[in-house]
């Protein structure tokens, strides 16, 4: 053991046995991050139309640069594109279960409570609310 002063803990932080009550639990979800993937396409397809316009020799009068412009944001276009699909390709492969809101049941019941909650009266319990007999009737 290290013989360095350990930082004190507040007095007013809860317990261990409080945290894993109140813990909520969690799905690790590893979904793309569309704006990044798409423009990381778009910058490799412009960087690669680019040196193609360079590099390839073309029979234009308007010049290397113009040329390299040109098509590298076709290339650009079509990075951007085909990343695209590949984001949503991997994100449809992502279980439905991962992409819900894990919230649903939280907050668990307190160690007192039955765990039913109390039957909430709705609009057709109500005696103003016309019951399907009432419907038939008329």
């Amino acid at each position: 053991m290290s013989d360095a002063p350990r930082p004190q803990t507040p007095e007013n932080s809860p317990s261990e046995d409080e945290l894993r009550r109140t813990a909520m639990p969690a799905h690790l979800r590893r979904a793309p991050r569309f704006g990044r993937v798409v423009g990381t396409g778009v910058v490799a397809g412009f960087v690669i139309g680019a040196l193609c316009g360079l590099l390839l020799p073309n029979s234009t009068g308007v010049g290397r640069g113009a040329v390299a412009v040109l098509v590298g944001l076709g290339f650009a276009l079509i990075g951007g594109f085909v990343t695209g699909l590949i984001a949503v390709g991997l994100d449809r492969g992502t279980p439905r279960y991962l992409k819900s809101s894990p919230a649903a049941g939280w907050p668990p019941p307190a160690p007192g409570d039955s765990g039913t909650e109390p039957a909430r009266a709705s609009a057709a319990d109500s005696p103003s609310a016309p019951t399907a007999q009432d419907e038939e009737r008329r």
